[in-house]
């Protein structure tokens, strides 16, 4: 037996997690070497003392803060679970921690256990976990099983237009985002046929209408996945709205250029082609060849300028043509 009187001493000392145990005048009489090693404060500094708690928690505000919400439940019961609190350790390191609390009497007195969980490091994934997904370039959803959004990152307002606050929690961002009911329906019937065959779909377009009423192409890629044995959908959504642009504005530049080119073309086509008639018939002296062969080269010579500018202004107007097509306008 430890001490106190509370437990096998090995199983105190070498449990993972911090103990303090504390007498009804909120005296520490047992702190276990989890305790130590989190906190930094020593057994000996800390025995018989009840100046730990200024010490973890030197911020008067905060620790008023954190008084008042420990006062507020031990109102109500007498015990606490899962307050999250964070501490400052002897070492001037701020870690997380998990706290729950029991009332038990021994030996006729009434003594507190305090078991504290550092849990700085799941709290850092977390965070990190946040921060990739919300400074990520594309719009993340994730539903749970019911359809109510649980996740919103920052470009999936930006996007939208919608922020967090309107969507977290509820399901009818999707009627906004596809205000026709007739387009939301084929949409629904389109997802519903793809998961019910693969259970995920990939590079799904759709047309969203934004906040502020802009229409926005979004290719969208979901997966499914089990957390803590439900059921969580996350979809992906990539604003494709300006690659479609380009693509659209490559397709009007061949057909525009295929216009403008076709008569002067022909034209210099039917040109030639009565040079070398004329040719074969003896009827055109070398020097009247020469001068018609040169008009011909200087047709064709004006008809690339006009298609080097063309490209130029195709280029500089559209910002998502993709490289490849970018350097070909451009050589």
């Amino acid at each position: 037996m430890d001490r106190t009187g509370y437990t096998d001493a090995g199983l105190f000392d070498n449990a993972l997690v911090m103990i303090a145990v504390l007498d009804k005048r909120g005296k520490i009489i047992a702190w276990n070497h989890a305790a130590e090693t989190i906190t930094g404060y020593s057994r000996d500094s800390v025995l018989g003392t009840t100046t730990i708690w200024k010490r973890l928690y030197p911020d008067q505000q905060y620790r008023n803060s954190v008084t008042k919400r420990i006062t507020e439940i031990l109102s109500h019961r007498k015990y606490f679970e899962n307050l999250e609190t964070t501490i400052r350790t002897k070492s001037g390191d701020s870690r997380f921690i998990l706290w729950n609390t029991k009332e038990i009497v021994q030996d006729g007195e009434t003594h507190a256990i305090a078991v504290g969980m550092d849990v700085t490091s799941q709290k850092e994934a977390d965070a990190f976990r946040e921060s990739i997904i919300d400074n990520a370039n594309v719009l993340i959803a994730v539903l749970d099983s019911q359809g109510y959004v649980i996740v919103w990152n920052r470009a999936a307002e930006s996007i939208t237009g919608y922020p967090r606050n309107e969507v977290i929690g509820k399901r009818d961002i999707w009627k906004h985002l596809y205000p026709d009911a007739e387009y939301r329906r084929t949409i629904t019937r389109r997802i519903t046929g793809i998961i019910a065959e693969h259970r995920y779909f990939e590079n799904l377009e759709t047309t969203i209408v934004t906040k502020t009423g802009q229409q926005r192409i979004i290719s969208w890629n979901t997966q499914q996945i089990g957390f803590h044995g439900a059921v969580r959908e996350i979809a992906i959504g990539r604003d494709i709205t300006e690659q479609r642009r380009a693509e659209e504005a490559l397709v009007a530049y061949m057909t525009e250029m295929a216009m403008r080119i076709k008569q002067p073309v022909e034209i210099i086509r039917d040109n030639i082609q009565e040079i070398v008639n004329l040719t074969r018939a003896g009827k055109i002296t070398t020097d009247e060849m020469m001068m018609s062969l040169e008009s011909q080269v200087r047709n064709a010579t004006q008809i690339m300028a006009n298609v080097q500018e063309f490209q130029k202004a195709i280029v500089d107007k559209n910002s998502q043509i993709p490289e490849a097509y970018r350097e070909f306008l451009n050589g």
